[in-house]
C-alpha cells in the first residue's frame, strides 16, 4: 500500500610565489577537500481530488534523492546539478522551465487535477516517483543513481534508471569525455558484443538493436560503483520498449586503464 506523507523537505608581507609552489599548494588543498556529506531530500505531494488511500487510487509524486548538507560553492553546485537532473527526467511535458523541485511537484499535481476535472470519464490517478542513491563518494569521483517511475495515463507507464557523475572538488558534471580515454568506446563495444551475443563481423544492429547510423556509442548514463561500471541504455534508446533497459556491467579493475579522472 502506498503511503502519502504530508509535504516534507529534509535538508536537514606581500611576496611572489613560484608557479611550482603554487601548483603544489593548490593540489594539496584539493586533496584535503572533505568529501560532501549527503542526506535525503524528501518531497511528497498528493492530490486531494478523488483520493481514497485505502483504495490506493490517489495521484501523487514522491521524491527521495541525495542532497548535500552545508553551504559552499562546491555543495551548491552539486545540489544544483542534482535538482536539474531530476527536473529533466521528470519533465514529462518537456516544459523544462521549472525553478525548483517543489514547483515541479506542485505542477504535476495541478496538471493532474486539471485533467481530472476536464475529462472525468478518464480519471486515472497519476503517479511519479524518483528514488536516488549515492553509488560512489571519493576524492576522485561522485556517482549518483536515480530510478524513475511515472504514469500519466495511457497504455503503460515509463521507468528509467539514470546516473550523473560529479567532480568532487567543483561539483560540476563529468561528461563521458571527462571520464574515459578515446579507447574506452572500442573496448566497451567489444564487451557489449560478447554479452549480447552479436556475431563477430556482423553489424552492431544485426540482432535487432537500433544504434543510430549502425554505429556503437556509449550510453548517456554510466554509473560507477566500488567494483564495477554500469553502462545503461534505457527503453527506446537502442532497443524497443519490450526489451526494457539494456544494462552492461564491467568489472572496474578491467577498465581502470581507460579512466581519465584518477
Amino acid at each position: 500500500m502506498y503511503l502519502y506523507p504530508e509535504f516534507n523537505i529534509a535538508f536537514t608581507v606581500k611576496k611572489l610565489v613560484s608557479p611550482l609552489i603554487l601548483l603544489l599548494f593548490l593540489a594539496g588543498c584539493q586533496k584535503d577537500t572533505p568529501a560532501p556529506e549527503f542526506e535525503a531530500l524528501i518531497i511528497d505531494e498528493v492530490s486531494d481530488r478523488d483520493c481514497d488511500p485505502d483504495e490506493e487510487n490517489c495521484a501523487y509524486i514522491s521524491l527521495n534523492i541525495p542532497w548535500v548538507a552545508g553551504t559552499g560553492a562546491r555543495n551548491k553546485s552539486i545540489n544544483r546539478n542534482i535538482e536539474q537532473h531530476v527536473i529533466n527526467i521528470l519533465d514529462y511535458q518537456e516544459e523544462n522551465n521549472f525553478s525548483s523541485l517543489e514547483s515541479l511537484s506542485q505542477t504535476f499535481i495541478d496538471n493532474y487535477e486539471t485533467s481530472a476535472m476536464e475529462f472525468p470519464e478518464y480519471n486515472i490517478p497519476w503517479e511519479a516517483s524518483v528514488e536516488g542513491r549515492v553509488l560512489t563518494n571519493t576524492p576522485e569521483i561522485i556517482s549518483l543513481e536515480f530510478n524513475l517511475a511515472i504514469f500519466t495515463g495511457g497504455a503503460h507507464g515509463f521507468s528509467s534508471r539514470s546516473y550523473i557523475n560529479l567532480n568532487p572538488q567543483t561539483g560540476e558534471i563529468l561528461k563521458n569525455e571527462d571520464l574515459f580515454t578515446a579507447d574506452f568506446k572500442e573496448y566497451a563495444e567489444g564487451v557489449f558484443r560478447v554479452k549480447k551475443e552479436i556475431p563477430e563481423g556482423e553489424s552492431i544492429n544485426s540482432t535487432g538493436y537500433f544504434f543510430e547510423n549502425d554505429s556503437f556509442y556509449l550510453p548517456q548514463n554510466i554509473g560507477f560503483l566500488k567494483n564495477k561500471i554500469i553502462l545503461r541504455y534505457n527503453a527506446y534508446e537502442v532497443a524497443s520498449y519490450s526489451e526494457g533497459g539494456i544494462q552492461i556491467e564491467i568489472p572496474r579493475e578491467e577498465a581502470t586503464d581507460f579512466f581519465k579522472f584518477l
